[in-house]
C-alpha cells in the first residue's frame, strides 16, 4: 500500500527511477482497485456490454492514466533505458510481450544517466498519523479490541439490514406495479358525464397512435347479486362490481381473461354467462354451473319510474350461469369482480350500444403519461383519458411513504451503530492519554493528534461498510432459501403466499438500487465519521502536562 501511495505521491513525475517493488505494486492494487469498481458498476448497473467497462471503472483508468504511464517511463529509466520505449505498447503482442521483459528487470547498479538507484533510497512509509492509527487497530486481546470488533459488527449489521429492507420493499413495490399493470389498461378514455357512444370510431383514432398496442371497450358498475340454492339453504346477497368485456379485445388489454388464470369452468360469458373471482365463490359457496340473480341499475330505474308514473311494477332480476372461476393474483379482482359480455353488461345497465370506456394498453407504460397528453389533443373536446397511476395513487403512494418512512426509522440502526464507534473511540482515548502526552511534548499538533483518532473511526467505518456490503448481498441473494430453512426448523411462515400474493420473497436487483446503495453508502460513512470526531476533537485538546498526570 505504501508504493501505491508513493506513485500517487509523484502523479505526473517523468523523471528519475523506480524500483520493480514500486511498479509492480502499484500495478497490483490498481488492477484490485479496478476488478471492486467493476463489481460495484455491475452492482449499480453502470457497466456497459459493448465498450466491456463501467463508468466508476472508466473514471479510474482516466484518473490512473497519469501516474501508470510516469511509473512505467521510471522504471524503464531504472534499467537504463528511455521513456520512448513505452511506445511499443503500440505494436501488438510482440511489443508487449519485450516491454514486459523490460519492466521485470532488476534495477542497474549505481548510478545512471537517470538518477541514482532507487534501491539505496529508504523506503517509503505511510504518514504517521495513519500508522499509528492501525497500530493501535491492530488485534490485541484487550477489552479495546473487543469493542472495536463489536462496532464494525455493529456497522455491518446496520448496512446490511439497510440493503436488504430497501431491496426487498423495492422488490415488493416492483412486484405489484407489474400485478396491476397485468390487469388493469394503461390508460382509459371515456367521455364526460356520459357514456361512449361511438367507442368504436374512438377505438380507431386510439389505434393510430404508434405508442398504443391495444384497446378494448368496457361497462363496469355494481350489481345486486343473490345465490339461488338447492334444498333449505338459505340465499346469501352481495353486491360486487359487474366488469363487461369483449373476449377478443381484453386479452390485447390485460391477462384478466387469460386462460392461464382459470381455477374451473371456462373463460365464456356468452349468453348470461359469468367468470367470478376465486374469492367471490368461495364466499358465496359458488361452482360451475349455479345460477346467480342479478338485480342491475336498470331494474331500479324501472321501479323508480313506475312510482313516478303511478303504476306498480315488480322488480325481476336477470339470472347468470357461473361458467368460471379465476385466479387474478389480486384479492380485490378476486373477491369483488365478475366479468360478463359487454352485450350482457350493456343490457344491465341500459346503455343500447355504448360503453362507459375503453381501456388502452401501451408499448411502454413508463409513457402513460406523455400518450395521454397526445390522446387529449387528437380526440374530440369533453373526452377524458386516465392513467394506471392515477386509479391507483392510493396504493402507490402508500408503498412509497411506507419504503421512505422505513429506510428513516431503519437508518437509527446506523446511528446506534455510530455510538459503539464513539464509545470504542472515547476508550482508546483514555487509554492512550499518556501517549498522546508524549507525542504533544515531541511537537505535534492538535490536528495530527486529531488525524490519528480519526483515521481509526474511518477505518472501523470503510471496514462495516465492506463487510455489510458483501452481507447484504449473501442475504438476498440466498433469501429465500433462508426463509424455507426457517420455516423447516420453526413451522412458521414468514411470508405466506396467500397475505402477499407472491410464491417468493420479491427483492429489486443490486444493479437496480444505484440510489440507494449510493444513498446507504455515504449516509453511513457520514455517520460514523461525524461518531469520531468528538472523541478526536478531544484527544487533541489534551495538553502534555494534563496527559502525564495520568500516568
Amino acid at each position: 500500500m505504501n508504493w501505491y501511495l508513493e506513485v500517487l505521491k509523484k502523479y505526473a513525475v517523468f523523471s528519475g527511477r523506480s524500483r520493480r517493488k514500486e511498479y509492480w505494486y502499484f500495478a497490483l492494487f490498481s488492477l484490485l482497485i479496478f476488478i471492486a469498481l467493476g463489481v460495484v458498476d455491475g452492482m449499480v448497473g453502470f457497466f456497459s456490454i459493448e465498450p466491456g467497462i463501467g463508468l466508476l471503472g472508466a473514471i479510474f483508468a482516466l484518473l490512473m492514466f497519469i501516474p501508470s504511464l510516469a511509473v512505467g517511463v521510471r522504471r524503464l529509466h531504472d534499467t537504463n533505458r528511455s521513456g520512448w520505449w513505452t511506445l511499443l505498447c503500440l505494436v501488438p503482442c510482440i511489443g508487449h510481450f519485450v516491454l514486459l521483459v523490460f519492466l521485470v528487470q532488476d534495477s542497474k547498479p549505481g548510478e545512471n544517466r537517470y538518477g541514482s538507484n532507487p534501491k539505496k533510497l529508504p523506503e517509503p512509509k505511510l504518514p504517521f498519523e495513519l500508522a499509528l492509527a492501525l497500530r493501535y487497530l491492530r488485534p490485541k486481546r484487550t477489552f479495546v479490541s473487543m469493542i472495536t470488533l463489536i462496532s464494525i459488527i455493529g456497522v455491518t449489521l446496520g448496512v446490511a439490514v439497510l440493503i436488504i429492507v430497501m431491496s426487498v420493499m423495492s422488490g415488493f413495490g416492483q412486484q405489484l406495479r407489474e400485478r396491476l399493470l397485468e390487469l388493469n389498461a394503461h390508460l382509459k378514455v371515456s367521455e364526460r358525464g356520459k357514456p361512449l357512444s361511438d367507442y368504436r370510431s374512438i377505438r380507431d383514432e386510439v389505434l393510430s397512435n404508434e405508442a398504443v398496442s391495444g384497446a378494448a371497450p368496457f361497462i363496469i358498475g355494481p350489481v345486486l347479486v343473490e345465490t339461488q340454492p338447492d334444498g333449505e339453504e338459505s340465499p346469501q346477497v352481495f353486491t360486487p362490481w359487474v366488469r363487461g368485456v369483449d373476449l377478443e379485445l381484453e386479452l390485447t388489454v390485460s391477462s384478466l381473461v387469460s386462460t392461464n388464470n382459470l381455477v374451473a369452468g371456462d373463460i365464456d360469458v356468452a349468453l348470461n354467462g359469468l367468470v367470478v373471482g376465486k374469492e367471490f365463490a368461495r364466499m358465496l359457496n359458488l361452482r360451475v354451473g349455479d345460477f346467480l340473480a342479478v338485480h342491475s341499475a336498470r331494474s331500479f330505474h324501472r321501479i323508480r319510474k313506475a312510482q313516478q308514473e303511478g303504476s306498480e311494477a315488480v322488480l325481476l332480476p336477470d339470472d347468470f350461469e357461473v361458467r368460471g372461476v379465476i385466479d387474478t393474483g389480486h384479492y380485490e379482482y378476486n373477491a369483488s369482480f365478475v366479468l360478463a359480455s359487454i352485450e350482457d353488461a350493456q343490457a344491465l345497465y341500459d346503455l343500447g350500444d355504448a360503453v362507459h370506456g375503453l381501456s388502452v394498453k401501451l408499448h411502454d407504460s413508463k409513457q402513460a403519461e406523455s400518450v395521454r397528453q397526445q390522446l387529449l389533443k387528437t380526440l374530440p373536446q369533453g373526452y377524458v383519458v386516465t392513467t394506471w397511476e392515477d386509479e391507483n395513487t392510493q396504493i402507490l403512494d402508500a408503498l412509497k411513504v411506507e419504503r421512505n418512512v422505513m429506510f428513516f426509522l431503519l437508518f437509527f440502526v446506523m446511528i446506534v451503530a455510530a455510538f459503539g464507534i464513539t464509545s470504542s473511540q472515547i476508550t482508546f482515548v483514555v487509554q492512550r492519554t499518556p501517549e498522546i502526552g508524549t507525542l504533544k511534548a515531541l511537537g505535534a499538533t492538535g490536528w495530527q493528534i486529531m488525524q490519528v483518532f480519526f483515521a481509526q473511526s474511518l477505518v472501523v467505518a470503510l471496514l462495516g461498510l465492506t463487510f455489510g456490503f458483501g452481507l447484504g448481498l449473501l442475504v438476498l441473494e440466498y433469501r429465500n432459501e433462508f426463509l424455507e430453512l426457517l420455516r423447516v426448523a420453526t413451522g412458521f411462515e414468514l411470508f405466506p403466499a396467500e397475505i402477499y400474493l407472491f410464491d417468493k420473497l420479491p427483492a429489486q436487483k443490486f444493479s437496480e438500487m444505484g440510489g440507494d446503495l449510493t444513498k446507504i453508502g455515504v449516509g453511513s460513512l457520514f455517520i460514523c465519521l461525524l461518531a469520531g470526531v468528538i472523541p478526536a476533537w478531544n484527544a487533541s485538546r489534551l495538553k502534555p502536562v494534563e496527559a502525564f498526570r495520568h500516568e
